[in-house]
């Protein structure tokens, strides 16, 4: 998709601060966050269709990734 280039950083780095060099890593994340943008695209139009208000959609979702925590023990 590549559409929301401008959102995806030119690097990737770890909790180290070094730069992910992998292109295979890469590649998933910046694939899986393409999904993830067509998936709220789609969820944001059905809100809007059914009357929710666009602000207080994105806030909702601002809050559920301000809220994220690490479920994946030892990383």
């Amino acid at each position: 998709m590549r559409n929301n280039n401008k959102l995806i950083p030119k690097y990737w780095v770890d909790k180290n601060k070094n730069t992910i060099s992998c292109k295979e890593k890469i590649k998933v994340i910046n694939g899986n966050l393409d999904e993830l943008t067509e998936m709220l695209k789609d969820i944001f139009d059905e809100a809007v269709l059914i009357g929710v208000d666009e602000n207080q959609f994105k806030k909702v979702i601002q809050d559920i990734v301000k809220n994220m925590k690490n479920t994946i023990k030892d990383v």
